[in-house]
């Protein structure tokens, strides 16, 4: 009887399979980093979505401010939240002063629906440059941001200044 030949492991041999464990490597590291890109992406359009509401919320204030000076200047006195008035939305309307609190109102409501935990807040500040004696105050948009997941959410500020 003949014994079998003995098996050489001549140069190439088991080279194919290192090809394709390499190969399998870089392209699920590929992928991976496609993936992360996506999210980031996603992430990236949300928050800029959240930050265009904001603005375009903190405008409609401040032009509702200048458009209406003597109403807001009582209505942030007496209701720094504002205050719905169903006469406002008819055709008899509403006096100045309600009219502003009932922007004011409808504002809070406007941010919190269309920001996560948003929020607004409009506070008389002092412009020491300022030559006149006018009543200025700072319109701020705040939002939950996309911070960690901890609980610990930074918070986005969008602002301006109205002076009256």
């Amino acid at each position: 009887m003949k014994a079998p030949a003995p098996v050489s492991f001549g140069p190439g041999r088991g080279l194919a399979l290192l090809e394709v464990l390499l190969s399998s490597f870089i392209l699920a590291t590929g992928l991976l980093a496609v993936l992360n890109m996506q999210t980031l992406a996603v992430g990236t359009a949300q928050t800029n979505g959240h930050l265009l509401q904001a603005e375009w919320l903190l405008h409609d204030m401040l032009e509702r401010i200048k458009a209406n000076p003597s109403g807001f200047g009582v209505a942030l006195a007496a209701w720094p939240d504002g205050q719905s008035d169903a006469r406002c939305e008819s055709p008899t309307g509403c006096t100045t002063t309600e009219l502003a609190a009932h922007d004011l109102a409808g504002w809070q409501r406007r941010l919190a629906e269309r920001l996560p935990g948003g929020y607004g807040e409009i506070e008389p500040v002092t412009m020491a440059e300022f030559p006149l004696p006018a009543a200025t105050y700072r319109v701020s948009v705040r939002w939950l941001g996309s911070g960690n997941n901890d609980g610990d959410a930074q918070l986005p500020a969008s602002s301006g200044i109205v002076v009256l």
